[in-house]
Order: C-alpha cells, then sequence, then structure tokens
C-alpha cells in the first residue's frame, strides 16, 4: 500500500509490545483471586465436615458484657450465658454460650431467661469433639 503523502510503500505490520508493569500486575490478582477461591472451598468443605449433636442446657451464669466509664460514675450491661452439655461416643463435652439476653441489671437479664429453657443445637469438629459451636437461640 502507498502513503497518500509521499507515494512510498508502507507495511500495515503492528508491533507488539509488552507493558512489563502491567502484565506483572495482573499476574499478582490473577494469583491472589486463586488463593481466594482455594480458602473459601476449603472453608466451606470443611464447614460442611462438622457433625450435629443435641444439646441441653446445664447451667446459666450471668456476666458484665460491656462497661462504660463517664465522668458521672460506671455503667455496665450484662448477659446471660448458657453451659450446653453434649455428647460425643459416650463422652460428654460442654461449650459455654451466649444467650443473646442482655440488660443493664442482673435481675433485668434473670428475668428476661425463657421459661422452659430452650432447646440447643450443637455443632462440633469430629476430629476434635471438644472444639464445638452450640445455639440455643
Amino acid at each position: 500500500m502507498r502513503s497518500p503523502e509521499t507515494g512510498e510503500a508502507t507495511s500495515r505490520r503492528v508491533k507488539w509490545t509488552i507493558d512489563v508493569r502491567r502484565t506483572v500486575q495482573f499476574a499478582i490478582a490473577y494469583a491472589l483471586i486463586v488463593a481466594l477461591l482455594a480458602l473459601l472451598y476449603r472453608g466451606a468443605r470443611e464447614a460442611g465436615q462438622w457433625r450435629p449433636a443435641p444439646g441441653s442446657i446445664q447451667e446459666i451464669r450471668v456476666v458484665p458484657d460491656h462497661a462504660l466509664e463517664t465522668r458521672w460514675g460506671g455503667q455496665v450491661t450484662w448477659k446471660a450465658e448458657y453451659r450446653v452439655v453434649y455428647r460425643v461416643a459416650s463422652r460428654e463435652y460442654a461449650v459455654w454460650v451466649d444467650s443473646g439476653i442482655r440488660d443493664e441489671s442482673e435481675a433485668g437479664v434473670r428475668l428476661a431467661l425463657p421459661q422452659p429453657r430452650p432447646s440447643c443445637r450443637v455443632r462440633y469438629d469430629p476430629k476434635r469433639p471438644e472444639e464445638s459451636i452450640a445455639d440455643c437461640r
């Protein structure tokens, strides 16, 4: 093909250049995304391996939840916790669980406790049954 201004022949070949900086940024971003997806997959797979077990509330305690100190004095909020007992392979385990009940006084928390006690669901790690998560709400 001839150039209209000079009448000389020109080629249509395009010279490719590699932007090293952008290539490295792309490779790092790609590696991070792959690593994140692998961790998410592994976490989901491991979470699915925890086993359920029935649990029962054996004890209730009222403990300080949050304390706030001001110039006019302190203010404490209280919460109730349940001691949930569950059995795995004829061994008994226990875990303390937040009940979700809070108040500005210990008496208020005790009055808010449900009667009868709620049922509890426990999920435990079969490799380490003493590690568990319970829900009693």
